[in-house]
């Protein structure tokens, strides 16, 4: 009868473990669809200022110090788990190319999110950290962060700033400082006020803008990789929970026919 009683309980935990995925897969279904709408509607916007940037700095240069080889990586995952391999197929990849590609160069890592940052300290020295961009993207979040690493390029401290993370398609590594040329033809324009001014106000925008991106596409990517994951979680929960029952009802039936012949036996 202990045996009976233990099967039985292990349905009844499966049965909650499905329940769990289930809601999980649920919520990050509902999610996913909200930042993809999110990603839609920022990127019309994005287009449009990079193009008022481009304009501006058409057949002009910015001065910027160049005095070493430091890289800032920019790296981004998720707060939590129960993503499949998400955090890891990532957190691998940076380890592979931080050995083969940036082994020459003074690599500053930059981990956004719990994971990335637990898992990079035990091997690297993190420059600087960030969890709160995941479940708190907001203005004020973005402006501190954006100034203390744009200051530094400024300064010529930082020789390039790159963004690591996972889009809902694939892995993605984006140069986001020094910008990448773009010829415009030339336009006549008037600006008010004059160039320089609006550039200094333009530039931190974009760079705003471009790490925004980058993290709402990590999440959606986050959920979608959640999704899946607590779909298969669900679909392997059932199996367990019909393989249990199997047994369970095996077992009842052995019992059941025992205790028959001992009554047909004493008679």
């Amino acid at each position: 009868m202990s045996n009976l009683k233990e099967l039985i309980s292990r349905v009844k935990t499966v049965s909650s473990i499905i329940k769990m995925t289930n809601a999980m897969k649920m919520v990050s279904s509902v999610k996913l669809k909200k930042f993809k709408n999110k990603i839609i509607n920022l990127k019309l916007y994005k287009k449009k200022i990079e193009k008022i940037y481009f304009i501006l700095i058409n057949n002009k240069k910015i001065k910027i110090k160049k005095n070493k080889k430091n890289i800032l990586l920019i790296i981004i995952t998720s707060n939590r788990g129960l993503c499949g391999s998400f955090n890891n197929f990532l957190l691998k990849t940076i380890e592979k190319l931080i050995k083969k590609k940036y082994f020459k160069e003074n690599i500053y890592l930059f981990p956004i999110g719990k994971i990335g940052k637990k898992y990079l300290e035990k091997k690297y020295q993190i420059y600087l950290y960030n969890n709160k961009l995941i479940d708190n993207l907001n203005e004020e979040n973005l402006s501190t962060i954006v100034s203390i690493f744009y200051k530094k390029f400024l300064k010529g401290f930082f020789s390039e700033i790159k963004i690591i993370y996972n889009n809902y398609k694939f892995f993605s590594i984006k140069k986001i400082l020094p910008f990448k040329k773009k010829k415009i033809y030339n336009i006549n324009y008037i600006f008010e006020p004059y160039k320089k001014k609006i550039l200094k106000f333009l530039i931190p925008k974009i760079l705003k803008i471009k790490i925004y991106n980058s993290i709402l596409e990590s999440i959606t990517s986050e959920h979608l990789s959640r999704m899946i994951a607590m779909h298969k979680a669900k679909d392997n929960g059932i199996k367990i929970k019909n393989e249990l029952l199997f047994f369970y009802n095996k077992l009842r039936k052995e019992k059941i026919t025992k205790e028959i012949l001992e009554i047909v036996g004493g008679i």
